[in-house]
């Protein structure tokens, strides 16, 4: 039974949040076929048509054996979009370092926002000829402009359809044209905002807020007291705007193609990632004579991996046993002084390429608008044509593309030189 939260505390809508995409989880599961796994601490999906799954909010003990299993049937399995969902800190001890050593990569972190019916406008103004429904049987999978238009795939049951008591799904046309869709779950003693999407011609007009707000009085209206939803950067200003307010970050890790068939992560890389992650110095002697600069399962190197765990130790363990140190892994283990020496010792330093993205030093100082490592990067005289590859962008587009005015000046100035 659904019982409706009210008077809640931040730390309520957060679980009401984690069991409302949950339940959206295995309802996706269950009507495609899906295997569906719960047990105590451990939740979890697999759908064969698709090769993914999804990993919902895990709480376990320090004992992997439960992960372990669930690692092993996916590497049995084909499995190509894997994803694990989790609050922020996790339920479970470490639980980044026990995914990071088994293949999963640090994804995106979901914005939870929630709202408080109460506090809706009931009278919010649409754009003039705007018309929205609840609608749960209209076809939508033809429209490829429209955002998750695709999950109504034609001869697929979609949510609303097989669920209606707990999904309802609103369609917004603009005269007589389908514009906009997104979804109510209710669950979690919540009503959940899922698949907010409006089709390119007709975004900047209002259509996406008129739609949510929409849905929120619907809700309402069935007795419930809170909206909650998952933002992006340029949605979270916009929901804002319709009185939702942020409650907490979530974390995600991802798992996006057939590592775990072609290149499985044995026993003894995963308990060098473990060690490593942790900064277990004693468990790290054992590995002294291993391969220390193979990437891991997840395309990581484990200088890498103990910069992202902040595992200074771990990141010493490894120099000494002649792994290198870049400028920008010495600054993000707060190590500025050696950040410098490195890039005086060698003029090539201050272009190293990090990552995926092939990315240079100054290309991250202006990501992260840090200007002590812009001047520390632009004092190294670093090559400004280089550019990141994904992008194909230099460092001053990517100052220019964040905003970073300072660090952009401050490129302009050295390239004038």
């Amino acid at each position: 039974m659904n019982t409706t939260l009210c008077n809640a505390t931040p730390t309520q809508l957060e679980t009401a949040i984690a069991q409302n995409h949950c339940e959206l989880f295995l309802l996706d599961a269950r009507i495609k076929n899906g295997i569906i796994h719960q047990e105590a601490g451990l939740s979890w999906t697999y759908i064969e048509a698709e090769g993914s799954g999804t990993v919902l909010f895990p709480a376990l003990s320090a004992d992997t054996a439960k992960l372990n299993d669930m690692m092993a049937f996916y590497q049995a399995h084909p499995s190509r979009n894997l994803g694990c969902w989790s609050l922020n800190p996790p339920a479970t001890p470490q639980l980044d370092v026990l995914l990071l050593a088994r293949g999963f990569q640090p994804g995106w972190q979901p914005c939870w926002m929630a709202l408080d019916l109460q506090n809706i406008n009931a009278t919010y103004a649409s754009p003039e000829g705007l018309h929205i429904a609840a609608d749960n049987t209209t076809p939508l999978h033809s429209i490829k402009e429209l955002p998750y238009a695709a999950n109504n795939n034609k001869g697929t049951t979609g949510l609303q359809q097989e669920s209606p008591e707990l999904v309802q799904r609103f369609v917004a046309t603009l005269n007589g044209r389908i514009v906009a869709q997104t979804l109510l779950l209710f669950g979690g003693g919540v009503a959940g905002i899922y698949n907010v999407g409006v089709v390119p011609e007709a975004r900047g007009r209002g259509i996406g807020k008129a739609i949510v707000n929409a849905a929120c009085i619907h809700a309402r209206e069935k007795g419930y007291h809170y909206a909650t939803l998952n933002a992006n950067p340029m949605g979270r200003p916009i929901y804002e705007q319709l009185g939702f307010q942020w409650i907490n970050d979530g974390l995600t890790w991802w798992i996006t193609d057939d590592r775990l068939q072609t290149r499985p992560p044995g026993a003894e890389e995963i308990a060098l990632a473990e060690a490593i992650g942790k900064g277990d110095i004693t468990a790290l002697e054992v590995f002294a004579g291993a391969d220390l600069k193979a990437p891991l399962c997840n395309g990581m190197h484990l200088m890498e991996l103990a910069v992202h765990c902040q595992q200074p130790a771990a990141a010493e363990w490894l120099i000494a046993h002649g792994v290198a140190c870049g400028a920008l892994d010495a600054w993000k283990l707060g190590w500025k002084d050696r950040t410098a020496a490195l890039l005086a010792q060698s003029p090539d330093e201050v272009n190293r390429l990090y990552g995926d993205f092939q990315y240079t030093l100054l290309h991250a100082a202006a990501e992260k608008n840090d200007i002590a490592l812009a001047q520390l990067a632009i004092a190294a005289q670093p090559d400004l044509e280089i550019k990141d590859a994904i992008h194909k962008a230099n460092a001053l587009d990517w100052a220019e593309y964040f905003g970073r005015k300072e660090i952009g000046d401050m490129i302009k100035a050295y390239k004038s030189a």
